[in-house]
C-alpha cells in the first residue's frame, strides 16, 4: 500500500483500492464495433472488479449498491448485467442467506479468460497496433449466438483499429 499512499495520500489509500487491469480499461479498443460495451456496462465491470477482494470468492454487490456507485438507476444496472451475462463476460450466481434469497454473486472468470486472450493476442500493444482480424476473432467469442449491438453515432467517433 505504500506506493498507493505515496500517490494518493494516506487517508485515501487507507480506505482501500482496487486494481483494474489496463486490458479491462481499454476493453472496447480490442472489440469490434458490434460488441463494444456501453459506458454503464463498463462501469458495472469496474465496480464488480472493485468488489472482488479474493480470487476464491465472488463479488456480490446488490443492484442498489451498483446503481448508487455508477450514478444510474437500478433498471439500467439490470440491463447492463443482463447484457454482460448475454455477452458471456460474467456469470450471475444466485445466493441465499439462511434460506432467503440474497443479492446475486458474479463470477468474473469469463472476463478473466477474455482478458487473458486479449493479452496473449496483443502483448503490451497500443490500440493503434491492433489488427482487425484478431479483433473480430476475439469479439466472436462474446455471447455466441447473441445479436450484435446496432451501431450508433458514438461509434463513428471511436478511433478505428489498424488493418
Amino acid at each position: 500500500m505504500s506506493g498507493i499512499a505515496e500517490k494518493w495520500g494516506v487517508p485515501v489509500a487507507g480506505r482501500g483500492f482496487a486494481q483494474i487491469p489496463n486490458y479491462l480499461l481499454l476493453l472496447n479498443q480490442f472489440l469490434d464495433r458490434d460488441h463494444r460495451l456501453s459506458p454503464v456496462e463498463l462501469l458495472v465491470l469496474f465496480q464488480l472488479a472493485g468488489s472482488w477482494w479474493r480470487k476464491d470468492s465472488m463479488p456480490f454487490p446488490s443492484m442498489g449498491t451498483l446503481a448508487v456507485r455508477c450514478g444510474v438507476s437500478e433498471r439500467q444496472i439490470q440491463r447492463a448485467i443482463n447484457q454482460l451475462v448475454k455477452l458471456k463476460l460474467i456469470e450471475r450466481v444466485n445466493r441465499r442467506s439462511k434460506g432467503i434469497i440474497a443479492s446475486n454473486a458474479y463470477d468474473l472468470a469469463p472476463l478473466v479468460d477474455i482478458l487473458a486472450e486479449i493479452a496473449k493476442a496483443f502483448p503490451n500493444e497500443f490500440p493503434r497496433n491492433v489488427d482487425r482480424a484478431t479483433v473480430r476473432a476475439i469479439s466472436s467469442r462474446l455471447g455466441a449466438g447473441s445479436e450484435p449491438k446496432a451501431a450508433d453515432d458514438a461509434d463513428e467517433r471511436t478511433p478505428e483499429v489498424a488493418n
